[in-house]
This record gives structure tokens, sequence and C-alpha cells, in this order.
């Protein structure tokens, strides 16, 4: 057998978890169906922060900023569920990859897992980058143009896009443009994938150990009451922001 210090090292990481959480808890041998559950998170609190979300420029970001402080103790919990789940579906989405090419299941009967699970990452990211618009902060403004410089680079689009963010071009239609993408587009793109993803494997769960379910939306609890998820000053297309605060991954 091949020597293979990479699958050899993720198997000792598994070990050490085990210490932690034992076989039958240890996230690393649910990842796929920690993703699962983390969606739901996902997809609950998305739709309860869509009741009192203003899709517009001059209200967005009052309207999650209300949420945010004045009603911390519900829509504020649920706002920041909403980020740190977001966040863990990517640690985990990316964790599952790396095991699963680690043991070497990209290839033989196994490649169309790995052909239809490589672009879920990057839909996953996708989704997380339209959301971080629709708080349309600071950061959401840096996110924006950013990204539209990355479309403008493409040679097929034209390179106009970073032109929709100048001072006096915006418009209240980007925010229905983003709503229909964040909140129904690209989530029926993800369901799809994901039926995809998991279509020609057997015996699939999509649902972790309740232990681990519990252990992980309480984790998610304690750090969203400890560290609410807060957004910086609004979006403000006639200056640079001069101090953000990076998700790395977004």
């Amino acid at each position: 057998m091949r020597f293979n210090p990479i699958k050899r090292s993720y198997l000792a990481l598994e070990s050490w978890f085990n210490v932690s959480f034992g076989t039958g808890w240890n996230p690393l041998y649910h990842l796929g169906t920690l993703s699962f559950f983390l969606f739901w998170v996902i997809l609950v609190t998305g739709i309860y922060l869509f009741l009192f979300f203003q899709g517009s420029l001059a209200e967005a970001h009052a309207s999650v900023e209300y949420m945010t402080h004045e009603q911390w103790y519900a829509a504020g919990v649920m706002r920041s569920l909403h980020r740190y789940a977001s966040d863990a579906v990517v640690i985990t989405v990316l964790l599952h990859m790396f095991k699963e090419f680690a043991s070497s299941r990209f290839h033989g009967f196994r490649w169309f897992s790995w052909f239809t699970g490589v672009p879920l990452l990057w839909a996953i990211i996708t989704l997380g980058v339209t959301g971080y618009w629709l708080v349309w902060d600071e950061l959401a403004q840096y996110i924006a143009i950013g990204s539209a410089r990355l479309m403008d680079a493409v040679p097929l689009i034209g390179g106009g896009m970073v032109r929709n963010f100048v001072a006096g071009q915006m418009t209240d239609r980007f925010f229905i443009l983003i709503e229909f993408l964040h909140l129904l587009g690209q989530p029926l793109l993800l369901v799809f994938m994901l039926w995809i993803h998991v279509k020609r494997l057997s015996n699939v769960e999509i649902n972790p150990p309740r232990g681990l379910a519990m252990g992980t939306f309480l984790a998610l609890l304690a750090l969203s009451l400890a560290n609410p998820a807060v957004s910086h000053a609004p979006a403000d297309l006639s200056s640079v922001p001069q101090v953000l605060n990076l998700d790395w991954f977004y």
C-alpha cells in the first residue's frame, strides 16, 4: 500500500477528535450530514430575518441595524445564527472535500460525487457573498465592488459591472435582483446541485446524530450570544472604506 501522509494526518486528527467527542458524535465522521444541518439553520433563520428586512438603498442597512440592536433578543440572535452557521458550513464543506481528497475518493466510481461536489463550494461562497451585499454596509460595498471587478475581468461579460457601483448610479432595482438571487434563485440552484451530488450514492444520510446536531446548535447559539454579528457603517459609494473586518473566505 502506497504511503499517503495526507490521509495518515487526517486519520490522526479523526482519532484525536474521538477522544473529545467519541466515535458516535465525532464531527469529522459526519461532515456531509453536518453541512445539511447547517443549511437548515441558515434557511430557518434567513426566513425569519426576511420578515424584517427592507430591501432598498435607503432602508436596508437601517433595517438590519434595527434587528441587531432593537430586537437583539430575537432577530439579533437570528442574524448571528445565520452568520455563524454560514461560516461553519464553509468550514465543514472544505473539511469534507479535504477528507475525500485525502482518501483518494475523486476517481473511479466516485468521480461523479467529486465532480459534482466541487462546484457546491463555489455555489455556497456566492450565496454568502450576496448575503453580505444585502446588509449594505461598508463591507458589503467593498465586496460588491471587488466582485464586480472580478466579473469585469471575464472577457465575455464586457467590463461594465464596476460602473453600477458609482455614486448616483445605484437604484433599488439592485436590491430586487440581489434579494431574488439570495432568497430564491441561488438556494434553488444549491438544492438542485445537492440532489445531483448525492443522487448516485446508496444509503445516503442527510441528518447528523441528534446529539451532534444539538451540540452544534448550542455552540452556535452560545457564540451568537457572546459575540453578536454586527454591521459596519452604512455603505457610501462616494468614499472608500478605511477599516474592514473581513471573513477571509468571503
